[in-house]
């Protein structure tokens, strides 16, 4: 398991714990344990807030709440301006910076003020210099994960300044986007979908064992197996079995896991990846699904052995296409997601053996 050093700052207080099921409390050790500081936890449940509180169906809303009361327990009969009124100062600037550096088209309603001739939108879609990244489109994977994590380092710093609770944090979260809805209910639709549509894989596994109330399972996971389950769930059904089953083989000898694994360098990793892959490769020579069943575009693959035996080769297709170099991997969420891309690169180049000419 790869730590980050640990300082004061990063460590989780009893306050942050108030009224959390003990479950939960698990899941937020668990991440604080990863690496994941004391903000960008509270900062990760207000982003939850920020979608959960969204405008929606009266089906759909039951549907999320059903499993997210278990999780994170609010009451709802009660005016959320009288519970968390009093810590919440406002998330509209870092909700600005996200939602124009994001790259996505957005349409909001235009908000006409008497006596005023300026027209005003619930977001602000311009530069205003608050996140210190050089990010304005999140089409690359390593974009859309810096963006996500400077956006829920600056909304977590409230909460945690007033050492209020995590559910308090959520309010805030849900507090904000029911003042957007009051004056724009479909632009707040829209921010809630681009928080949920446009997820990282670090952060989207976080995202969906909360609102999913996935906290068992998660708790079971090593941690290199986060990022991988993301990544796979576009997958093909058949063909993602298949790549659970050798991504296993990575972590785990006779049903144990293996010491020592999370804290491969990433060009150590490539190695132990490729190594096992190969006693795939071996154990399964007509098994294995082509990667061209798998659900997944990929162009230009590295070839079997000849090519993707090579780290530098490897590296060089990361970044060309998610953005992300073993040279400038800038903590711990980004080597873990990098570390992902080599399992899926290389299993990739492995079933592209397996095509079947007709």
């Amino acid at each position: 398991m790869t730590l980050s050093q640990k300082t004061s700052d990063m460590k989780m207080l009893e306050s942050d714990f108030v009224g959390l099921p003990q479950l939960t409390r698990q899941f937020v050790e668990r991440i604080n344990f990863y690496g994941l500081d004391r903000v960008r936890i509270h900062g990760l449940f207000v982003m939850l807030g920020l979608f959960a509180g969204a405008p929606d169906t009266k089906n759909r809303l039951d549907e999320l709440f059903e499993k997210l009361d278990l999780v994170i327990p609010v009451d709802r009969s009660k005016n959320i301006d009288e519970v968390i009124g009093h810590l919440y100062g406002g998330y509209d600037s870092a909700i600005n910076e996200f939602c124009y550096r994001s790259g996505a088209e957005l349409e909001f309603r235009e908000i006409k003020i008497p006596n005023l001739e300026k027209i005003f939108y619930i977001v602000d879609l311009k530069d205003h210099g608050l996140f210190d990244i050089d990010v304005v489109s999140i089409e690359r994977l390593a974009d859309a994960s810096r963006l996500y994590d400077a956006f829920i380092a600056d909304i977590g710093r409230q909460t945690v300044i007033e050492n209020a609770s995590l559910i308090d944090a959520f309010s805030c979260g849900m507090f904000q986007i029911l003042l957007h809805a009051k004056s724009d209910v479909f632009g707040s639709r829209q921010i809630a979908e681009l928080i949920k549509s446009c997820l990282p894989l670090i952060f989207s596994q976080y995202f969906s064992t909360l609102q999913n109330n996935q906290v068992e399972y998660f708790l079971g996971l090593e941690l290199g197996q986060v990022p991988l389950l993301p990544l796979m769930s576009s997958m093909e059904l058949n063909y993602a079995k298949q790549m659970w089953g050798f991504q296993s083989s990575l972590f785990y000898r006779d049903q144990e896991p293996i010491d020592g694994v999370d804290d491969l360098t990433v060009q150590a990793w490539h190695s132990w990846v490729l190594e096992n892959a190969q006693k795939f490769d071996i154990d399964y020579p007509i098994e294995l699904i082509p990667f061209s069943l798998s659900n997944v575009t990929l162009l230009d693959i590295p070839q079997w052995m000849s090519v993707i035996a090579d780290f530098n080769s490897c590296d060089s297709y990361i970044n060309k296409t998610w953005g992300y170099s073993a040279a400038s991997l800038g903590n711990n969420i980004e080597t873990l997601e990098y570390k992902a891309l080599l399992v899926h690169l290389v299993y990739a180049s492995l079933t592209s053996t397996r095509e079947r000419v007709h």
